[in-house]
């Protein structure tokens, strides 16, 4: 188990010897990590911290990878912000002690089953609001916080750096295929433009934008795409001929709500 998450892991335990034997039934956790279970299939998610609302159009939207996820056959991927536009992501697979632990920190130490949703609750607005939100999904129970339950200072970063922590051996992610969409939008002065050629690239996003559907694609347009996206403005606009377009890359088990692969 990672050192850091040991660390962690240690407090919570400290902290639920501290709480003395009493405990309110509506509440109670397991305090046993080896009767901690999740559904096994690569596409169930199991854990997630993310961030819902604002302005974002939904088909840029589409390329954005969540702060932290842990999927059910252990693959955990997470982004680092390493400065303006330019999002480092990673991923690893960890063990079912590590997941287990880190699923006990989240419910003896920062007591999560006691926060609740409350985002639905709000008066709506448009945009809607920018707002944290947290997943945990095991034992057959899906149980949802958000912001809006008056989080503790920090909860929401202790919460991400404990998810972090469950890899020891992290990779940066490299997509090889994914589902990738275009569309035609007017040309902006405000956003940053790259040039596209349809011949050279063999992707040709006019056709692309007229199919109005995502295209599952395997060659080297994959990296090159993921590259762009994760160091550019979410607006940039791609230039063919004298039409603009956004581009999406969805890739399953990465971004959010990724269509499954072909």
């Amino acid at each position: 188990m990672p050192k850091r998450l040991l660390c962690l892991l240690g407090a919570a335990l400290l902290a639920l010897a501290a709480c003395g034997g009493g405990s309110d039934p509506s509440t109670t956790v397991v305090s046993d990590s080896t009767l901690i279970n999740w559904d096994r299939n690569p596409n169930t998610i199991i854990f997630r911290a993310d961030v819902t609302g604002g302005s974002t159009d939904p088909f840029i939207a589409r390329s954005e990878v969540p702060v932290c996820t842990v999927y059910g056959d252990n693959h955990v991927v997470w982004t680092n912000e390493l400065g303006p536009f330019n999002v480092q992501v990673l991923e690893d697979r960890v063990s079912d002690e590590t997941i287990q632990d880190f699923v006990l920190f989240l419910t003896l130490n920062l007591q999560f089953y006691t926060r609740q949703s409350r985002a639905n609750l709000e008066p709506a607005s448009n945009p809607a609001p920018v707002v944290e939100t947290l997943l945990l999904f095991v034992n057959g129970v899906t149980h949802t916080t958000d912001a809006f339950s008056e989080w503790p200072p920090d909860y929401y970063s202790n919460v991400i750096q404990a998810c972090k922590a469950i890899s020891s051996a992290p990779v940066i992610y490299a997509p090889a295929a994914g589902w990738v969409s275009a569309q035609a939008v007017p040309y902006d002065t405000s956003a940053p433009t790259l040039p596209w050629d349809a011949a050279a690239n063999g992707l040709d996003l006019a056709a692309l934008a007229t199919e109005g559907q995502p295209r599952w694609i395997t060659d080297r347009n994959v990296p090159v795409i993921w590259n762009i996206l994760r160091t550019s403005p979410p607006n940039i606009l791609f230039t063919q001929g004298e039409q603009t377009y956004w581009v999406a890359l969805q890739v399953p088990n990465v971004t959010r709500n990724a269509p499954a692969a072909p």
